[in-house]
């Protein structure tokens, strides 16, 4: 490559022929008024001569030609080995992804029936889907779901856009037995962002999600779910960020519609470290001891002058097998629940809570779920109670004391075919607070749920369904009331 540089540095030898014969040219035609004022008695002899300038113009043109033929030729020999390499480098081979236990088993989960009604942007991504980002070994993945349902409740309901039996009125409060009405939501749409490459570590991914069940008015409030990074080893998985908590077995959600679910499912968003090494691997089934450490929020019912906080982060450690046909979860958790007033008055008590968990397919389409909790003072895990500050409460000696609670439930879920499926589920919640607690006697007691749905996934991209929800609420004095609800929605999911 260097020589050819230099040979088309300096002029060939016929490029010195052209260049010389343009000389002559320019001299014939400096010298030809001379010529013509000698002979300007001899028109046959300026026409002559005219004929001969014009033979020599069209030779140098022929002279110009070649040469410029020879350098395209050169510009060609240097440009094909460049244009080699460059169609050459897509076909060499990927370096192949990092194959980890966890990568194993979300691929052979991944090649299993999904009913029309599971959930969008929920669980680990499929495998299709991914572009590459250039050269830097980032690959991307981007999920949009635009979903609209629209709601027609029997009477008045206290939470518009979600199924939340906690919020039915009882006998004697304000809009018992009130008349139907209606809504239409799209705050179920979904954007989620998955990131991944590989490192000398594992696999590292970074995950991103949001809908629109934020706190903000409008019909859309933006509400962050998950933004995360979790590095998936071998040996073991490690997660930080923002994600659900680790007390939340994802994997044993029944297949609603409504986005709210069962009401004794615990359900917990925050910031936290999870480790989650890898004790066995039979195949593509593995047993791992997930710990997190978690922020706390605590959810208490204070008095005038106190505000709520905790020495320690909530702490979940457990246990969980999971094979490609079923997974059994039990987890833990431990928690410090606190007030303190300006004068530095504070009291405390602990909180802590078992869980049970699991999913198995069932036949070809079909599966089951379960899950059983119980507890004291992990109210604000659990759907129905969340937020009503019912972790804990004074008592009547100005102590504080955590407050007991109970869930169950379970679904079902059965494929009819493989673009037609039903959902059932029900659940149960109860609480007992001790009797001297100063809470509010109108809060709930004891809720339940149910739901039957029938799904369509008309197109690849595409589901339509209708669900029946029933809900009771009986608060704390014995109050009761009931809830019914017909829920139609369609989804478009861009990207699974």
């Amino acid at each position: 490559m260097r020589e050819r540089s230099l040979d088309l540095a300096r002029p060939a030898p016929l490029a010195r022929h052209a260049m010389a014969s343009m000389a002559f040219t320019l001299l014939t035609c400096m010298s030809a008024p001379a010529a013509l004022a000698q002979s300007t008695d001899s028109s046959a002899d300026l026409k002559a001569e005219i004929a001969q300038m014009r033979q020599q113009m069209q030779a140098q043109q022929q002279v110009m030609q070649k040469m410029q033929q020879r350098l395209d030729e050169l510009e060609a020999k240097e440009a094909a080995p460049r244009a080699q390499a460059t169609a050459e480098a897509p076909s060499q081979p990927a370096k192949p992804a990092l194959v980890t236990p966890s990568s194993e088993l979300a691929a052979a989960k991944a090649a299993q029936y999904h009913p029309p009604s599971a959930p969008a942007g929920v669980s680990e991504p499929l495998p299709e889907g991914y572009v590459r980002l250039g050269d830097t070994g980032n690959l991307l993945k981007v999920d949009l779901v635009a979903q609209v349902d629209a709601m027609a409740d029997k009477s008045y309901m206290g939470a518009q856009d979600l199924f939340v039996p906690s919020s039915i009125p009882v006998r004697g409060a304000p809009f018992y037995g009130s008349g139907w009405r209606s809504n239409m939501s799209s705050k179920q749409s979904v954007f989620r962002m998955d990131f991944r490459r590989d490192t000398d570590y594992g696999t590292l991914k970074v995950v991103y999600k949001n809908n629109f069940f934020g706190s903000g008015t409008g019909d859309m409030p933006y509400n962050l779910q998950y933004f995360y990074g979790e590095l998936d080893n071998p040996h073991f998985i490690l997660l930080a960020g923002y994600n659900i908590s680790a007390f939340t077995d994802i994997d044993a959600f029944p297949n609603t519609l409504d986005y709210e679910g069962p009401n004794s499912f615990t359900f917990k968003y925050g910031p936290q470290i999870r480790f989650s090494p890898i004790l066995y691997k039979n195949g593509d089934s593995l047993l791992t001891l997930p710990l997190s450490m978690e922020k706390p929020n605590a959810d208490i019912t204070t008095v005038e002058g106190f505000n709520t906080y905790s020495r320690r982060p909530d702490f979940v450690f457990g246990l969980r097998w999971e094979t490609p046909t079923y997974h059994i979860q039990w987890a833990n958790l431990y928690r410090d629940l606190r007030v303190e007033s300006a004068t530095a008055r504070t009291r405390g008590t602990n909180g802590y809570a078992t869980q049970l968990t699991g999913s198995s397919k069932l036949f070809e389409r079909d599966s089951v779920q379960g899950w059983v909790s119980s507890g004291r003072g992990y109210a604000n895990f659990l759907q129905d109670i969340s937020g009503l500050g019912l972790d804990a409460a004074f008592n009547t000696q100005g102590d504080l004391r955590g407050i007991r609670a109970r869930g169950a439930g379970a679904g079902y879920t059965h494929g009819w075919s493989d673009v037609l499926s039903s959902s059932l589920s029900y659940g149960y919640l109860r609480i007992s607070p001790q009797s001297n607690l100063l809470i509010n006697q109108t809060l709930p007691k004891s809720t339940k749920f149910g739901s039957l749905n029938l799904a369509w996934q008309f197109s690849e991209r595409a589901m339509v369904g209708i669900e029946y929800l029933w809900g009771q609420n009986i608060d704390l004095t014995d109050a009761r009331g009931q809830g019914q609800r017909i829920q139609t929605t369609l989804r478009y999911d861009l990207n699974p």
